[in-house]
C-alpha cells in the first residue's frame, strides 16, 4: 500500500512537472477538457414532447445509451402534469441513478401549451402577481429537489418600461424563493432568455444586487436569447425576427462569473458541421477561459424552429443533437 502510494506520488509529480513546461495555450486546453462535460436538454425533443410521443422516464436512458452523456436537463413543460405525482418523480430518479446519470437544472416556463398563455411573472409590477408567481416557482424547487437537480431555471418577463423598477421586483421575488430554495441547496437561476435578460449588463447587475451563493446565471448560445426587444417567452413567436441584439460573445463573456450552468443552443449547421449562427470555437473558448467547470447541455432548438414554420433545412431532433455534440467534443 506504501508502495502504490509513493509511486502514484512520483506519477503526479512528473505530470505537474512536465505540464509546466508546457506552453500557456496548451496547457488551458487540457485543463479545459478536465472540467467540462456534455449533457442533454430534453427541451431538444419539443415536437415529440408536445405530441406526446415521448415520456421523461424514457430520458436517462436515451441520455446514456443512445447519446452516451453523462448528464440530463429537464423541462418543466415535459412533465405534462406528472411534477405532482411522488411516485412518478421517484421512478425519474430511480432511473437516472441505474443509468448513472447527473440530473441537473429543471427549466421553468410558466406557460399554458394549450392556450400559449403566460401565468404570472416573479417580475410582475403586481404584488399579487409576483406572489403567485413565487408559489408557483416552489413547487418545481420540491421537484428538483426529488429528482436530484442542483437548480431550477426562472423566467423574468416584465411589461414595465423603467428597467430599475424591473430590477427592484425581481430581486425581491427571487430573494423571497432563495429563502425557500436554499433549505434543499437547490438554486435559482436565470437565462439570458430574451427581453431584459438578453441584456448582459442588467444581468449582471441583478447578481450583484441580490449577491446569494444561490443565485446564479445560465449563459445560452442563442441569438434570440440576446435579443433585448422581443415578446413575449411563447414558443410561436420564436422565429420572429430581432430588433435589437445585444452581442452574444460579449454576452456570454460577462455571464460566465455567475454561471450554474451553460446552454449549447444549435439551429442549423453547415457542410462541415459548423453551427450557421454561433462561432462554437468562440464560445467554447470563452467558456474554457472562464472559472466555470460543470456541464455544457446541448440544447437543439432546429426541430421546434421547423414545427413553428421556420424552414425546412433544419434536422429533426436526432441528428441535430448528434451534430451539436460532434460540435462540443470536437472543441471542448
Amino acid at each position: 500500500m506504501v508502495k502504490n502510494s509513493r509511486r502514484n506520488f512520483i506519477k503526479n509529480l512528473f505530470f505537474l512537472s512536465q505540464s509546466l513546461l508546457l506552453p500557456k495555450t496548451i496547457l488551458s486546453k487540457h485543463l479545459a477538457k478536465k472540467k467540462l462535460d456534455i449533457a442533454l436538454q430534453i427541451y431538444s425533443f419539443t415536437p415529440l414532447l408536445l405530441q406526446r410521443k415521448f415520456d421523461v422516464l424514457d430520458f436517462p436512458k436515451m441520455v446514456r445509451e443512445t447519446y452516451n452523456m453523462n448528464g440530463a436537463e429537464h423541462w418543466s413543460i415535459a412533465f405534462m402534469g406528472k411534477e405532482n405525482d411522488k411516485k412518478y418523480l421517484n421512478e425519474l430518479k430511480s432511473r437516472s441513478e441505474d443509468n448513472q446519470i447527473d440530473n441537473l437544472i429543471i427549466l421553468v416556463d410558466n406557460i399554458d401549451i394549450s392556450t400559449m398563455k403566460s401565468g404570472p411573472s416573479l417580475a410582475s409590477s403586481l404584488k399579487t402577481e409576483r406572489g403567485s408567481a413565487i408559489d408557483f416557482h416552489k413547487r418545481w424547487v420540491e421537484v428538483a429537489k426529488q429528482i436530484g437537480c442542483h437548480s431550477i431555471r426562472v423566467n423574468l418577463r416584465s411589461s414595465e418600461q423603467n428597467n430599475q423598477k424591473i430590477l427592484e421586483n425581481s430581486s425581491e421575488s427571487l430573494l423571497e424563493l432563495i429563502e425557500f430554495s436554499k433549505r434543499d441547496k437547490i438554486n435559482i437561476v436565470v437565462e439570458n432568455h430574451g427581453g431584459i435578460t438578453g441584456d448582459a449588463d442588467w444581468m449582471v447587475n441583478l447578481m450583484e444586487n441580490i449577491n446569494s451563493k444561490y443565485l446564479g446565471t445560465l449563459p445560452d448560445f442563442g441569438s434570440s436569447n440576446f435579443c433585448i426587444n422581443k415578446g413575449d417567452l411563447d414558443l410561436e413567436g420564436i422565429t420572429n425576427s430581432c430588433e435589437t441584439q445585444y452581442d452574444k460573445y460579449d454576452g456570454v463573456t460577462k455571464l460566465m462569473p455567475y454561471a450554474k450552468g451553460v446552454s449549447a443552443k444549435s439551429h442549423a449547421f453547415d457542410q462541415d458541421g459548423e453551427e450557421l449562427s454561433t462561432d462554437f470555437s468562440k464560445m467554447i473558448e470563452i467558456i474554457s477561459n472562464s472559472n466555470y467547470s460543470g456541464y455544457i447541455t446541448v440544447e437543439y432548438e432546429g426541430a421546434i424552429m421547423s414545427m413553428y414554420g421556420g424552414g425546412e433545412n433544419y434536422l429533426n431532433s436526432n441528428d441535430g443533437v448528434i451534430a451539436t455534440k460532434k460540435l462540443l467534443e470536437k472543441y471542448i
